[in-house]
C-alpha cells in the first residue's frame, strides 16, 4: 500500500529487485521491422534527387534506402550477444525476429545497389525515348484497332445481307422458271382461251366506251366570263405592242421626220397601210383628230384579225377539210332521219373541229397560215421600222398579234355555243365618197363603250348626263370619231332547236368627242395633225376634202355629214 501510495503521489513506484540478467541495449539505428521480401524492381519508387548525386556519393544512397552502409564501422560497432534464458538455461536471441536483424540491412542496400545500376541503365540506354514514344502509341494504336475491329464487323453484316439478298432472289427465279416451265409444259390449252377471252372482253370494252360516248358527248362549255377575259387580254396585248411601237416616235420631233422621210423614200411599204385606211371611213375620219394615232393603229389590227381570222372557220388554214364537215353537218341538218336537232349538231361540229385541231396536218398547215398572216400584219408597220429590223419585227408581230388571236379563235370554235366578233363603224363612204353617218349610232349608244376624247379619254354614257339630251341635241352636240374594237357575243344553244338571242360579252369601244361647238374647236386647234394622217393623205387629197380649212373646216364636215 505504501508502494501505491507513493505512485499516487506523483513519485513512480520502484519495481522489486530481479536477479534476472538484462540483455544488453540495442544500437537506436538497427531496423526493427520483420524481415520482408523487397517489391520487384519495376514497382519500386525512383528517388527524387538527382541521379548524378547517388552515383558520385553511395554511402548516401546506402543511408536514404536502409540506414547505416552495413560495410561501415558504426554497423558492426553493436553485435548482438547470446544471452541465457533464467528459465531453461539455454542459449537465446531476446526475441525470434533478432535473429535475422543484421541481415537485413544488408538485404535493403543490395536492393539500393539493383536500383542504382538500373537506373544507371536507363540513364545510358539511347532506346529509352524510343521505349516511352511506344509506350504512348500503345493506346492509339489499341483506339485504330477498336475502329477497324468495328469496320470489319459493319463491312461482314452487309456481306451477309447481299448474299441472303441474292439467295432470295435466286430462290424466286428458280421457282418462277420452274412454274413457267410447268405451264409451258401442261397448260397450251389454258393459254388459248385466255387469249379468247381477251378479244371478247376488249370487244365487249369497245362497245361500251362507244356507248358511254354517244351518252355524254364531248362538249366545251365556254362560259361569257372566260370567253371575255381572253379576249380582253388579247386587245390588252396589242395595245400594249402597239404603244411601245409608237411612243418613242411621237414623242420625238426627230424621229417622225425620219419616218417621214423614209415613207417618201420607201412609198411601196406605206401602200398597203394606205390602201387600208382610205377603205375604212370611221378611220379616215379619226386621222383628222389629234392624238389619235395609236387608236387608229389599233383599230387597224383589230380589224385586220377580224377579216382574216375570226370571221373564218379555222382561220383559213384547211378550207378542204373545213368544206368536207360543213357538208356533213348539212347533210345531218336536213337528210339524216330522224332529223337531228340544232344542239346535236353544234355538239358534232365542235367534236369534229376538235379532232382536226388535234391532228399533225392541221398543225403543219397552221403554222404555215401563221407565217402568211404575220407577213401581212407586219407589213402595214414596216414604215415606222428599217429594213435591216424586218425580221425583228415579224417576230413581234407573230408573238404579240398573230398567235394569241389564233389561240383565242380556236378556243370559241371548239365551243358549243356560238362567239363571234362584230363591228359597225357607223361612219362609211356613199357612191359620192362622201362620209355618211348610220342612223343606227344613236339608237346603239347605251351598247357602245364610248370614250370622250375632250375630256381625256373619260367614259361618255348618255344614261348619266343630267339632263338626258334629246335627240337633236346628241346630232349637233356628239361626234363619232372612229370606232377601236369590235364588240364580242355569244349566242347560246340549248336543247332541241332553242338559240337564244345574241348577248353583248364585250361591248364595241368607240372614240367620241361630246361637248359645245367652242370646246371642239379650240381642241382642233391646239392639237397637232397627227402622223398618220400625213403619211395616209397628200396635201391635195386633204385640200380636195376640204381638211385644209382648220377645225372650222372638219366640225362643218360633220355638221353636214348625212345620217
Amino acid at each position: 500500500m505504501e508502494d501505491l501510495k507513493q505512485e499516487f503521489e506523483g513519485e513512480p513506484a520502484k519495481p522489486p529487485p530481479n536477479h534476472e540478467v538484462r540483455p544488453p541495449q540495442r544500437p537506436d539505428k538497427l531496423p526493427l521491422i520483420e524481415r520482408a521480401e523487397p517489391p520487384p524492381i519495376d514497382q519500386r519508387e525512383r528517388p527524387s534527387s538527382p541521379v548524378a548525386s547517388n552515383r558520385d556519393n553511395p554511402e548516401s544512397a546506402d543511408e536514404a534506402v536502409s540506414g547505416p552502409n552495413p560495410r561501415s564501422a558504426q554497423f558492426w560497432a553493436f553485435p548482438a550477444l547470446p544471452i541465457l534464458h533464467p528459465m531453461w538455461q539455454r542459449l537465446l536471441y531476446p526475441n525470434t525476429w533478432a535473429l535475422g536483424a543484421h541481415q537485413v540491412p544488408q538485404q535493403a542496400y543490395q536492393d539500393a545497389l539493383v536500383q542504382r545500376m538500373a537506373r544507371s541503365r536507363d540513364d545510358i540506354d539511347p532506346s529509352r525515348f524510343q521505349r516511352r514514344r511506344e509506350r504512348d502509341e500503345e493506346p492509339r494504336a489499341r483506339r485504330e484497332m477498336e475502329q477497324l475491329r468495328l469496320q470489319l464487323r459493319e463491312a461482314n453484316n452487309r456481306a451477309d445481307q447481299a448474299e441472303r439478298a441474292a439467295e432470295e432472289l435466286a430462290h424466286h427465279l428458280t421457282s418462277r422458271s420452274q412454274e413457267m416451265t410447268v405451264g409451258s409444259d401442261g397448260s397450251a390449252d389454258t393459254v388459248t382461251s385466255l387469249k379468247v377471252e381477251n378479244e371478247g372482253l376488249k370487244a365487249e370494252l369497245d362497245e361500251a366506251r362507244s356507248h358511254i360516248f354517244s351518252l355524254q358527248p364531248y362538249r366545251n362549255d365556254l362560259t361569257p366570263k372566260e370567253a371575255g377575259q381572253d379576249f380582253d387580254d388579247l386587245v390588252n396585248g396589242i395595245t400594249d405592242w402597239i404603244t411601245n411601237l409608237m411612243d418613242p416616235i411621237l414623242d420625238d420631233d426627230d424621229r417622225m421626220d425620219d419616218v417621214l422621210a423614209a415613207a417618201k423614200k420607201r412609198s411601196a411599204d406605206l401602200q398597203k397601210l394606205k390602201r387600208y385606211l382610205h377603205s375604212q371611213g370611221d378611220l379616215s375620219h379619226g386621222c383628222m383628230f389629234p392624238e389619235t394615232d395609236i387608236d387608229v393603229l389599233i383599230a387597224v389590227v383589230m380589224r385586220f384579225l377580224q377579216d382574216h381570222i375570226f370571221q373564218k372557220i379555222l382561220f383559213g388554214a384547211v378550207p378542204d377539210t373545213v368544206e368536207a364537215i360543213s357538208f356533213v353537218e348539212g347533210s345531218m341538218q336536213t337528210n339524216v332521219e330522224p332529223r337531228r336537232d340544232l344542239f346535236a349538231l353544234r355538239t358534232w361540229r365542235a367534236e369534229a373541229l376538235n379532232a382536226v385541231i388535234c391532228s399533225p396536218d392541221y398543225q403543219r398547215a397552221r403554222h404555215g397560215r401563221v407565217r402568211e398572216l404575220t407577213a401581212e400584219v407586219a407589213t402595214l408597220f414596216k414604215v415606222f421600222k428599217k429594213e435591216k429590223d424586218w425580221s425583228k419585227l415579224c417576230h413581234a408581230c407573230q408573238e404579240a398579234i398573230i398567235k394569241p388571236a389564233v389561240k383565242l379563235h380556236e378556243k370559241l370554235m371548239t365551243s358549243t355555243h356560238h362567239f363571234y366578233l362584230d363591228l359597225n363603224p357607223y361612219v362609211i363612204w356613199n357612191a359620192r365618197q362622201e362620209l355618211e353617218m348610220s342612223p343606227d349610232f344613236l339608237h346603239d349608244l347605251p351598247k357602245l363603250k364610248c370614250e370622250n376624247i375632250l375630256q381625256n379619254r373619260k367614259p361618255f354614257n348618255v344614261a348619266k348626263l343630267d339632263p338626258r339630251p334629246t335627240r337633236e341635241q346628241l346630232c349637233e352636240g356628239l361626234t363619232n370619231v372612229a370606232t377601236v374594237v369590235p364588240a364580242l357575243y355569244m349566242r347560246q344553244v340549248g336543247k332541241g332547236d332553242v338559240i337564244k338571242e345574241p348577248t353583248v360579252v364585250r361591248m364595241q369601244q368607240v372614240l367620241v368627242a361630246w361637248g359645245p361647238q367652242e370646246k371642239k374647236e379650240k381642241f382642233l386647234a391646239n392639237g397637232e395633225r397627227t402622223l398618220i394622217h400625213h403619211l395616209c393623205f397628200s396635201h391635195r387629197e386633204r385640200h380636195d376634202r376640204g381638211q385644209e380649212g382648220g377645225s372650222t373646216t372638219v366640225w362643218a364636215q360633220w355638221r353636214n355629214m348625212q345620217w
